[in-house]
């Protein structure tokens, strides 16, 4: 894992790292593990909007309540700031709650690990208008940075 030295890197290498995970250039799986929720907290992390404290302190479902993203926008089919952290909720006769996270990486497209039949990998960028047509019973939230 390679996680722990990008973190450590001067600010300028971890610019060009995340540059390199958001276009798919890198495996993000090579530099950090866990669900998806800590994988979108290491990129936050790199990015310098989770100090390495909180992100070495928190993980799994616990970054629902540091992503808050019920406070975020909801998403209707517009492009998504790059570098947004997005969530995907439940709704209607499913429990409800945030089942995924991902980051946006461009126009309506996300990177994410875990699946959930929305992402497939971090190397598959996945289009949100295509992946969740006809979807009635997820909402989508999302955090600019």
């Amino acid at each position: 894992m390679f996680g722990a030295a990008a973190l450590e890197a001067a600010r300028d290498d971890r610019l060009r790292m995340l540059g390199y995970l958001m276009n798919g250039s890198e495996r993000v799986e090579d530099y950090a593990t866990g669900v998806c929720y800590d994988i979108v907290a290491f990129i936050l992390a790199l990015d310098g909007r989770i100090d390495r404290k909180t992100l070495e302190g928190t993980g799994g479902q616990d970054w629902l309540k540091y992503f808050d993203f019920d406070s975020g926008t909801k998403w209707s089919g517009e492009a998504i700031p790059t570098g947004s952290a997005v969530g995907f909720k439940r709704i209607g006769d499913y429990e409800p709650g945030y089942f995924h996270a991902t980051v946006a990486v461009g126009g309506t497209f996300v990177r994410g690990v875990n699946a959930n039949g929305i992402t497939y990998g971090w190397l598959d960028k996945a289009d949100l208008t295509e992946r969740l047509a006809g979807s009635r019973d997820i909402e989508v939230r999302y955090l600019t940075p």
